[in-house]
């Protein structure tokens, strides 16, 4: 395991349409802390934050075992 990725358990979910989805508290609060040091909006920090995560490849998925 590379201690450099961010793992995240795979599995197929529904995006809704709006694109709308629900953050812990703690997760809203690094975010906003991040949107605090930018002139960005929440929308282009979090876009951005997901883009670059996916496109340097830092997540690797954990596929559960059937």
């Amino acid at each position: 395991m590379n201690s450099e990725k961010i793992v995240i358990p795979a599995r197929r979910q529904q995006v809704n349409e709006q694109g709308v989805i629900k953050l812990t508290p703690e997760a809203l609060n690094a975010l906003t802390e991040v949107v605090n040091e930018t002139n960005l909006s929440i929308r282009q920090v979090a876009g951005t934050i997901i883009l670059q995560a996916i496109e340097k490849n830092l997540i690797e998925f954990r596929r559960e075992e059937d």
